[in-house]
């Protein structure tokens, strides 16, 4: 159940607003929070360890060579850096899909360090209209994100390796947290298939100029918004975001199956009840006033849970280490 001090119901207007444009094409491609999203957890994460584990990883960052693309950066603009890395390795690996699953942690962490066969870490979806826990997954984000929680605490791994699994962790923690991540529903124009969390789903915002037609998948994608590190609008979001994870009391204890769940819940509940058919576009929705405010504010308390439960994880797995 998605903790109470941060349910939201979604409360719908009558008034109906008709777009005129046509529906052109979107990407499939799942690519769960955007950039800015990716960010803000990590930086949440950041003001929630104490500096002793902000050191540690500090460390493990400038030691280790595989996330080239953290090269100069340090401390928080390097740990925000190495949690989109995961997205652009799967972009440039062989991510094929039909490689069976890891069934040891040396695969996991081969793969973790090639992105090879990746691209199915990063959702995990269930039908809407089935029970959580009596249906297949479609896809591999809690088994890896549970095995790279595993492979940042364990002692035994070099330095090099823990580095990795935090950037995955990293990654992975916010990603679980993305309700179209972790849930679809019956595409109707394709019987028997799932819609992919919301990708074959076009949605027209009439706050966008133009209201270009997307996915539903990266209209969600693209709630954090796109404001860049070092900027004022950043630093407001994020301060706004860590005084969200300081409600989260300090017990609340809960497993990445569990935050899953959470994603589940909303996207049941509410991503897909709130979206209201476009009267002149058969299959397409129209994104009103309400519902991007509805999801704004779910955006901003998935983005601070998941700072708030990725400090947590790290500071466990890392406190060998001095």
């Amino acid at each position: 159940m998605w903790p109470r001090y941060f349910l939201t119901k979604f409360h719908h207007a009558a008034t109906r607003c008709l777009l005129t444009v046509g529906i052109g094409l979107f990407s499939l491609q799942a690519s769960a929070w955007n950039a800015t999203g990716h960010r803000e957890v990590v930086a949440v994460a950041w003001s929630m360890t104490s500096p002793q584990t902000q050191q540690v990883i500090r460390r493990l960052l400038e030691e280790q060579t595989t996330i080239t693309s953290i090269r100069g950066l340090q401390g928080e603009s390097a740990w925000m850096a190495a949690a989109l890395w995961p997205d652009d390795l799967r972009d440039q690996a062989d991510s094929a899909n039909d490689l069976p699953p890891p069934t040891h942690m040396h695969q996991w962490l081969e793969r973790a360090h090639t992105g090879q066969a990746t691209r199915r870490w990063h959702f995990a979806d269930r039908d809407i209209a089935r029970p959580f826990h009596r249906q297949p997954v479609h896809g591999l984000l809690e088994p890896a994100l549970d095995a790279q929680i595993k492979l940042l605490g364990d002692r035994t791994q070099p330095a090099a390796a823990r580095a990795v699994a935090l950037a995955w962790v990293s990654h992975l923690v916010a990603d679980a947290h993305q309700p179209l991540h972790t849930a679809s529903r019956a595409d109707p124009l394709r019987p028997g298939q799932l819609d992919a969390g919301g990708n074959l789903v076009t949605v027209l915002d009439s706050g966008r100029k133009p209201p270009d037609p997307l996915s539903l998948h990266r209209w969600w994608d693209e709630l954090p918004g796109h404001a860049r590190p070092g900027t004022a609008r950043f630093d407001t979001d994020v301060a706004r975001l860590t005084r969200q994870a300081q409600q989260v009391p300090a017990s609340e204890t809960s497993t990445p199956l569990g935050w899953i769940e959470e994603s589940f819940q909303i996207a049941r509940d509410d991503v897909y009840p709130g979206l209201v058919p476009d009267p002149e576009n058969t299959g397409t929705f129209l994104i009103r006033q309400d519902y991007w405010l509805e999801g704004r504010d779910i955006t901003r308390q998935r983005l601070a849970l998941a700072g708030r439960r990725l400090a947590n994880i790290v500071t466990q797995a890392l406190q060998d280490i001095r």
